[in-house]
């Protein structure tokens, strides 16, 4: 049941000190993204990040109790999570297998072109990857998992051959999807191109009707 006084709670307007301490939080992450991109992670002091925040180690510290690593971790899942929003959107939207796979793939692209944030979000700088070992993978699972139940259905169609094995291929596809975030990271003009690459990806495992 409902408790009513928790609904007027969530609804009621934030005070001045609450919306003070979501904008120095955020203005601690924004700062921590633009000081990854000039500095990659392992040149991301805790000083720099506080100082292009205009904050003190001290209130970086009350914010994220782990440094740099909390910061990191929690932009990664941030990021992580509105993938995963935008791409279980355009999968259940989208109908046929080649066209689920390029719903997948826009959306990761998208983000890989994003300044700064796809620099992040497709970083493999083996530095960060302790920091991020809690958070990383999670938008992968959800892929594999849709993927892996597409690939199921259209080869219980007869669409699919049955030597295909829905969760490899679906491991492979989200491969090459990662390695176009990468790409795209690097060069947002690439992304049309990768879209029609990972189409035709995904129509070789089309059964050829003769």
């Amino acid at each position: 049941m409902t408790d009513p006084q928790a609904l007027r709670q969530a609804d009621a307007p934030l005070s001045l000190r609450e919306r003070n301490r979501l904008r120095t939080r955020r203005e601690l992450l924004d700062a921590a993204l633009k000081v990854f991109a000039e500095k990659g992670f392992a040149g991301a002091a805790v000083e720099a990040i506080a100082g292009a925040a205009g904050a003190s180690k001290v209130t970086l510290y009350a914010y994220f109790p782990a440094g740099r690593d909390d910061l990191f971790r929690e932009l990664y899942e941030e990021i992580s999570q509105e993938l995963i929003e935008l791409a279980r959107a355009g999968h259940t939207a989208a109908s046929g297998l080649v066209d689920r796979v390029v719903a997948l793939t826009r959306p990761l692209l998208d983000i890989g072109a994003r300044p700064l944030i796809g620099q992040f979000y497709a970083n493999s700088d083996p530095t960060a990857e302790a920091a991020l070992v809690p958070v990383r993978g999670h938008a992968s699972r959800v892929y594999v998992e849709l993927l892996a139940a597409d690939i199921a259905e259209a080869r219980a169609a007869g669409v699919v051959d049955t030597a295909v094995q829905p969760e490899t291929m679906a491991v492979l596809l989200v491969g090459a999807m990662r390695a176009g975030l990468a790409a795209v990271a690097t060069d947002p003009t690439a992304a049309e191109r990768l879209l029609t690459g990972i189409a035709a990806l995904a129509a070789g495992l089309l059964r050829r009707i003769d």
